[in-house]
């Protein structure tokens, strides 16, 4: 009887035993499985966070490199402004061909261009420098001043790399408030009303720098200017709300 009953209670606990396993083994598996949940949640949180930080920093970057790009514009805004103006003056000749007893009228255009330097702002301006480089006359022809023009640190220009035709520079020492004054003037080639010019123009002073390129269009004898503006960095300027700005 007394080892029935051993029996019956080893058997018991026996029986007890697997089920406390098995119901350790269970709840260790929920466990793991709540926590590999829980682990993806967290992983795709610091991956939309991550994600976010990069955003943020890719905005950051281009905020800074374009308040950084602005820099030289905006430093100009407030002070005077050296404005170039370009008008010109067309001399115009009609030659008389005769062929096969008719007559033809062969329009050839002149066209001379002058480059004028005005001062926008509020009072005179000091040891302005402009250079042209005009590829359309000799060199030897022009009358100038020499002097070497650019800023004399590392942000030089080196305008060796423009290519064909040189810059010849023009000193101004003192420009005066609203002056206008003739800087050089240019006689383009022959034309029969349809073509294409270019002129580069770089302009300095004691409280900025900027670079002109001119693109200038003749069609039917008439004459349409294009232009861009450039930093010391090369970057684009916008002209017209830099010069409205000095006007303000």
């Amino acid at each position: 009887m007394i080892t029935i009953l051993l029996l019956s209670l080893g058997c018991l606990l026996v029986i007890l035993s697997i089920v406390f396993i098995y119901l350790y083994n269970k709840n260790s598996k929920g466990k793991k499985n709540e926590t590999e949940v829980e682990l993806n949640k967290v992983k795709k949180e610091i991956e939309k966070l991550t994600k976010v930080i990069e955003e943020h920093k890719l905005l950051q970057t281009d905020v800074f490199s374009s308040s950084e790009n602005y820099a030289s514009f905006e430093s100009m805004i407030g002070h005077n402004l050296p404005l170039i103006e370009i008008t010109d003056l067309e001399l115009s000749d009609e030659k008389n061909i005769d062929s096969s007893e008719l007559t033809a009228n062969v329009a050839t255009y002149v066209h001379q261009l002058r480059f004028y330097v005005f001062n926008v702002g509020k009072s005179s301006l000091k040891d302005v420098i402009i250079s042209i480089k005009d590829i359309y006359n000799d060199p030897k022809d022009i009358k100038k001043r020499s002097r070497t023009i650019g800023h004399h640190d590392e942000e030089s220009i080196d305008f060796n790399e423009y290519g064909i035709g040189t810059f010849e520079n023009f000193d101004i020492n003192i420009l005066n408030l609203k002056s206008r004054r003739l800087v050089y003037s240019s006689t383009l080639p022959n034309s029969f009303g349809v073509a294409e010019y270019s002129f580069s123009v770089v302009v300095e002073w004691k409280g900025g720098f900027y670079q002109m390129d001119v693109r200038i269009e003749e069609f039917d004898g008439k004459l349409k200017y294009f232009y861009q503006y450039f930093d010391v960095n090369g970057n684009p300027i916008n002209f017209e709300l830099l010069e409205s700005n000095i006007k303000k």
